[in-house]
């Protein structure tokens, strides 16, 4: 069954305990976005061994997965304004947590970092723009959708 993009939850953290780890508070983003697009942003090993005669073996070794988030400012929404006031921050200010829930019900939690924030811009008659990039920060920890 196909599922549509708007059935995926993106939650970013807003607030967050003093606790080790900090348990996060978290705002749907929702309200004004258009559109996401997932990267894995995969570290590839190639090797070239004799009985391959030729051809590659490769290996994934890394990875440092992104989410882009793409759509319409809304001012008062508690996720993009969390987001928008992170814009000129630096380092630890950027750092957060993001979950999301996919069509089928995985959930996907992890530490990131908020970067690429544009939080005004475009055509003199259109709503400002509002994107930004999710940053993954260490292995994301993936719980699978319930059993039906």
């Amino acid at each position: 069954m196909i599922k549509p993009v708007w059935a995926n939850k993106i939650e970013i953290g807003v607030s967050a305990t003093t606790a080790n780890p900090p348990v996060w508070t978290y705002a749907e983003l929702c309200e004004g976005i258009e559109g996401m697009t997932f990267n894995s942003n995969e570290q590839n090993q190639q090797y070239f061994f004799l009985c391959g005669k030729g051809f590659a073996h490769n290996e994934v070794t890394g990875g440092a997965p992104e989410l882009q988030i793409t759509g319409r400012r809304i001012k008062g929404n508690t996720a993009q304004d969390y987001i928008c006031g992170k814009q000129f921050t630096l380092g630890t200010d950027r750092n957060s947590s993001i979950k999301v829930t996919t069509a089928e019900g995985k959930v996907i939690t992890c530490d990131c970092s908020v970067g690429d924030v544009v939080s005004f811009g475009g055509n003199t008659l259109d709503a400002n723009q509002f994107s930004c990039t999710v940053r993954f920060n260490g292995e994301p920890v993936v719980t699978d959708a319930p059993a039906q």
